[in-house]
């Protein structure tokens, strides 16, 4: 670090290994508007405290949804303050990632099939985003269903309570257990009675679930019949990728379940 007038700063190579990107990438993204680092009286850029969160920010939007700048700095803008994203509905969520990506709410709500006041109701919270809806929805984006919790934590350690925890629909609540930028994503369900997935979904990679509580009804549609099990605490599960599948709650207390999605890139068309 380097300290001017009183102040400590990072160089350009320290922000580049913390955030994990080249300087050169650090300067496309300084003119976009991006980054604005001060200069030094030689004319070496310098960040501060504030312009390292940003840029680690802005790599994590690029390394989550492959985003490029001009993407990046739509979806700054509009997010109100980025430490009050814990703080937004899954919904208004769901409504950067929407308009970071270009869709405006006709063609996003065409592409999942509901209408555009239905998909307006869910970005403004007015509504309820089951887990098939949620689903579709990331799909639709190019994203990770993970993508639209709580902002991502580095590391490798999760500690119990720092897991960031988002209700999906009526009566269940996903917790994260790992940060984001692996090739898994696991997660721990909380589904409360008569809860359910909301209908039947796939997703494009392998999925895992371990029963850890309760009880879950499994559905797994094929050609000609619907194939219905019950998993109860200690049973365990694993569907290939792109099976359609539901599930819901038949007892009459919460069902815990650890849930581990293969994650698959997804391009938007």
């Amino acid at each position: 670090m380097r300290v001017v007038d009183g102040q400590q700063y990072y160089t350009v190579g320290e922000v580049s290994e913390a955030t994990g990107v080249s300087p050169q990438t650090l300067r496309v993204w300084e003119g976009k508007g991006l980054l604005v680092p001060r200069r030094s009286n030689g004319g070496q850029r310098l960040y501060t405290e504030s312009d390292l969160e940003r840029a680690s920010h802005v790599a994590l939007l690029r390394r989550r949804h492959g985003w490029n700048p001009a993407a990046i700095k739509s979806s700054l803008a509009d997010e109100p303050d980025r430490r009050a994203w814990a703080d937004l509905s899954i919904g208004m969520r769901a409504r950067v990632a929407r308009r970071a990506a270009g869709l405006t709410l006709a063609e996003a709500a065409r592409r999942i099939g509901i209408s555009r006041s239905h998909l307006s109701a869910l970005e403004r919270g007015e509504g309820e985003l089951s887990q098939k809806l949620l689903s579709e929805l990331a799909d639709m984006l190019g994203i990770q269903v993970s993508a639209l919790a709580q902002m991502d934590r580095p590391g490798i350690v999760m500690r119990a309570a720092q897991r960031p925890r988002t209700p999906v629909g009526s009566g269940v609540v996903w917790e994260e257990l790992a940060s984001l930028g692996h090739e898994l994503e696991p997660g721990q369900m909380t589904i409360h009675a008569g809860a359910s997935s909301g209908g039947i979904y796939s997703r494009p990679g392998e999925i895992f679930l371990l029963i850890i509580k309760g009880s879950l009804c499994i559905e797994i549609p094929d050609e000609h019949t619907m194939t219905e099990t019950v998993l109860t605490e200690g049973d365990s599960l694993i569907l290939p990728a792109s099976t359609p599948w539901s599930w819901r709650n038949p007892g009459r207390g919460d069902a815990q379940a650890l849930y581990v999605e293969q994650l698959i890139p997804r391009i938007v068309r």
